[in-house]
């Protein structure tokens, strides 16, 4: 019923039609009901690749350029940074909209990188630094390809604090890896490696050898950063902020932002908190990023933002629906926070 509704919906622009309508009763202004208030979106993207993983799903370029097309006609997409000084100014714009991905993968270079550049649109790429040129991949990584590979339908983590997993069916399996990825958010530095090689360990997953080439390279951020593509920093290991020490947050957060300066030749102003919920991050952690000299940071808190927004409290979010009319209506309710 919904999907047929949707369909007709965007078959007919009603969406279209009625967002340019509702937008036009919204102000900048701090003296209005919140209902009022002008508001932007940021989208946060991951991967964007035609390969079909169980655990960790990209959007298919197929979807991905379809909602550039969408968004390029029907809302103003703009530069994250400039959205985020026209919020601190109280001058957002009609439909103002920011695209955002997180991580790094290569993918955003072979598949993301030609459909922004067709549709002319700026894009913001939060990269975790310790992956790029390292052969090293992101934590959890290694543990999602360790459940994605292993041949094993029985696995006891007993020695690292869990317990005996069955691994029959992928309903099994994504139910042991969730506990484990809760495990290793709550880990750090030296402790999270060995909880990660131990995983790998009990699990023996046979790996592709192409995981080897799964995030960018200096020389791929080098050229989209030419292009127009800005970049921001995402840590340099991707752990959970609020649970590690202050002089770890300081080293996470000073390197990587020294490193995208360094081979970008750019003052680096954006950030994204790993895992990005509220329980992620907190207010030491948005006074170091002040005093390392971000200006803004963005979370993964779904919804809307208001105009004079917390600028460190930044939602984004994105409708995780596979068919465009689907994610045509989710985002104009989320916009209008009818959701």
């Amino acid at each position: 019923m919904l999907r047929s509704m949707a369909k007709i919906a965007v078959r007919l622009d009603v969406d279209n039609a009625a967002n340019r309508i509702v937008e036009g009763f919204y102000c900048n202004s701090r003296h209005v009901a919140s209902r009022l208030a002008r508001r932007f979106q940021v989208l946060a993207y991951h991967k964007v690749s035609p390969d079909p993983h169980p655990f960790f799903e990209p959007d298919h370029p197929t979807a991905f350029e379809q909602h550039m097309r969408f968004l390029s006609r029907c809302y103003r997409v703009m530069p994250l940074m400039e959205l985020v000084e026209r919020n601190r100014r109280g001058d957002i714009p009609h439909r103002a909209v920011a695209i955002t991905f997180d991580d790094g993968y290569r993918d955003n270079y072979e598949y993301a990188f030609p459909i922004l550049k067709k549709y002319g649109i700026p894009a913001t790429i939060f990269v975790a630094t310790g992956s790029i040129d390292t052969g090293e991949p992101l934590w959890h990584d290694r543990i999602f390809d360790s459940f994605r590979y292993t041949r094993r339908e029985h696995v006891s983590l007993r020695h690292i604090g869990l317990r005996d997993f069955s691994l029959e069916t992928d309903q099994l399996r994504r139910h042991s890896l969730a506990l484990v990825l809760t495990r290793a958010k709550e880990l750090y530095g030296h402790s999270r490696c060995k909880f990660v090689e131990e995983v790998e360990k009990a699990l023996k997953p046979n790996l592709p050898a192409s995981l080897k080439h799964r995030m960018l390279t200096w020389q791929q951020i080098r050229e989209m950063h030419q292009n127009g593509i800005v970049f921001g920093s995402h840590t340099v290991t991707h752990p959970v902020l609020s649970r590690i020490p202050r002089d770890e947050v300081v080293k996470e957060l000073s390197e990587s932002k020294r490193q995208l300066s360094e081979h970008l030749n750019t003052t680096v102003c954006a950030f994204a908190y790993p895992n990005g919920h509220s329980a992620d991050y907190n207010d030491e952690v948005k006074t170091v990023l002040k005093e390392t000299g971000y200006l803004c940071a963005v979370n993964c808190e779904s919804g809307f933002n208001h105009v004079f927004s917390d600028p460190f409290e930044i939602r984004r979010g994105k409708p995780w629906h596979k068919e465009i009319e689907l994610f045509r209506m989710a985002f104009f309710l989320q916009r209008h926070g009818l959701n």
